[in-house]
């Protein structure tokens, strides 16, 4: 809000002060306080306008100014952020006044404050009202746009498409155009239509010319990347079709004509993405992402490439261990890709290859127990197996006494309302590090002086150890691990439900892993950046939805 708008704000709340202070009688009054609430709205005070509007109808009964006071109650609500309250607002407003000239945007308002709530539905009906009724109104793009969005999060992803192809139509220029394109590429993708998605693009591509070299002296005009644009979002059609040489073919073009450039930094981002996700091939994908900064060093990619890089040399560091913990490491960097599988790159199926394989290389142990509990919280939250889930719970439970694991296998059923005898339930036992035994009769005496020397230093720990000595410590603090306490610990992924074996969460015990999150990035298609369908995916400067 620019500071002469602030100031008109001001001036209309003060002179409608001046009309209740000096004319309290008048019958102006029910205006004038109901302009001073519309002033704090302005001013950006949604919190006071609600104190005001919620006693309106009792300060004045017989104002015919309640429909709209009723109005921008709702209003006040939705930019206060008490969406809840908000709807209700509309709701009593529609049902009250549904001839009111403010209908279409009280339709509107409802529409923002339910996709808030995340009721995707409701919001794309509630836009929809004003494009059957009230199609010449002002807000009937806005509302198709709201329409759109809320198809796509809703999942209708094909009606979502035909709201973006007449909004294309639509466009005020070929830039909004271009970015409505890109929404409709969205939604074929994530419907799985890659096919047809690559004719959209390809269309598109045949009547964009490719970069010219650069002018000395002379800006590049503002649609001079857009070629490349295209291509990255052909390459990701393709990747997601399992298509990867078409894809690295796509990027590898797109690197030749945007060299040391946001879009070069991309395209060497996704080309080692490809070999991670779709390749399987680590060691490949690690090179790739290190060639990112030498694009642009500055770029969000480069970053980005370099978290991605970091987990992927976890696993490796794992994998290559040696000595005498070597099977222990191994076991963890199965866990470590098994959850990249399935919280980055939304693989739920390969992560069970993951976990199935640490069980069968630990059997009768703790690890294969962990692997089992992990297996079977896939099944159940990510697979819509609870029958199967519930078969490994109980093999946990009667199979592994005196885990963790058969802990939290237990609490995972009764969570679920089985009743599990609490005659299978042993607690764990502690495990003490090893202490060698030592020769009292050859004894250095200790010098003197030698307690002002920092803290004792206890017997020598194995790499093993040291990772479990917390862990160990807090066992022998608590009975029953904070990562496994039937209340804490919860997987933010999942609030319903408690963390998977493996994990690390606020709770959990410090073993625990959890790969880290890329994080987001803006995206430079020019639409307003929306929603994720799959946070695990790569952000996508093209427009993309993200890969799953």
């Amino acid at each position: 809000m620019g500071g002469a708008q602030a100031q008109n704000f001001t001036r209309s709340i003060d002179y409608s002060k001046k009309v209740l202070g000096s004319y309290p009688r008048s019958k102006w009054v029910d205006d004038a306080y109901l302009l001073w609430a519309q002033g704090l709205i302005g001013r950006e005070d949604p919190l006071q306008t609600i104190t005001m509007l919620q006693d309106f109808p009792t300060r004045f009964p017989k104002s015919d100014l309640k429909p709209q006071a009723q109005f921008f109650l709702g209003l006040a609500y939705r930019l206060a952020r008490k969406y809840p309250q908000a709807v209700g607002a509309f709701d009593d407003f529609l049902a009250q006044s549904p001839k009111h000239d403010l209908v279409p945007y009280a339709h509107y308002e409802r529409s923002r404050a339910l996709m808030s709530l995340q009721r995707y539905g409701e919001a794309a009906t509630a836009a929809g009202q004003i494009l059957e009724h009230y199609s010449r109104n002002e807000l009937a793009d806005r509302a198709l746009r709201q329409r759109a969005e809320a198809r796509f999060q809703q999942g209708d992803f094909l009606a979502a498409r035909a709201d973006y192809k007449l909004l294309g139509a639509r466009a005020a220029n070929d830039e909004e155009r271009f970015s409505f394109l890109m929404r409709e590429v969205d939604c074929l993708e994530t419907a799985r239509h890659y096919d047809e998605a690559l004719g959209v693009l390809r269309s598109e591509l045949s009547h964009t010319p490719p970069p010219e070299a650069p002018v000395p002296g002379q800006l590049p005009p503002a649609s001079a990347d857009r070629h490349g644009r295209i291509l990255l979002r052909i390459g990701t059609a393709q990747l997601l079709a399992g298509r990867m040489n078409d894809a690295l073919k796509e990027y590898a073009a797109v690197l030749k004509d945007y060299p040391k450039s946001q879009l070069g930094a991309e395209s060497q981002y996704r080309t080692g993405y490809a070999y991670e996700t779709v390749g399987e091939d680590f060691d490949r994908a690690r090179i790739e992402y290190a060639a990112v900064k030498e694009q642009l060093a500055s770029s969000q990619f480069a970053t980005l490439a370099a978290q991605r890089s970091q987990n992927l040399e976890r696993i490796a560091q794992f994998r290559t261990a040696g000595g005498a913990d070597s099977l222990e490491r191994k076991a963890e960097a199965s866990f470590l890709t098994a959850e990249l599988y399935l919280f980055q790159l939304d693989r739920p199926e390969r992560a069970l290859e993951e976990y199935r394989k640490v069980a069968a290389e630990n059997q009768g142990n703790a690890v294969a127990a962990r692997a089992y509990t992990a297996e079977a919280w896939v099944r159940s939250r990510k697979l819509n197996d609870p029958h199967g889930a519930d078969s490994l719970f109980w093999k946990v439970v009667r199979e592994y006494p005196a885990t963790e694991s058969q802990l939290a296998a237990r609490d995972y059923l009764e969570e679920t309302g089985i009743k599990v005898p609490e005659s299978l339930i042993q607690m764990p036992k502690p495990k003490l590090a090893a202490v060698a035994a030592v020769d009292t009769t050859a004894l250095t005496p200790i010098p003197s002086d030698s307690l002002k020397l920092g803290r004792p230093v206890g017997p020598a720990l194995s790499p093993a150890d040291s990772l479990l000595r917390l862990r160990r410590k807090l066992f022998e603090e608590h009975p029953m691990p904070p990562g496994l306490n039937r209340d804490a610990g919860r997987d933010p992924r999942d609030p319903h439900g408690p963390n998977p074996p493996g994990l690390r969460n606020p709770g959990g015990s410090p073993s625990d892993t959890l790969l880290v999150s890329p994080g987001t990035v803006r995206d430079t298609t020019g639409h307003s950046p929306e929603p994720q369908i799959n946070p695990s995916a790569p952000p996508d400067t093209t427009g993309s939805g993200g890969l799953p």
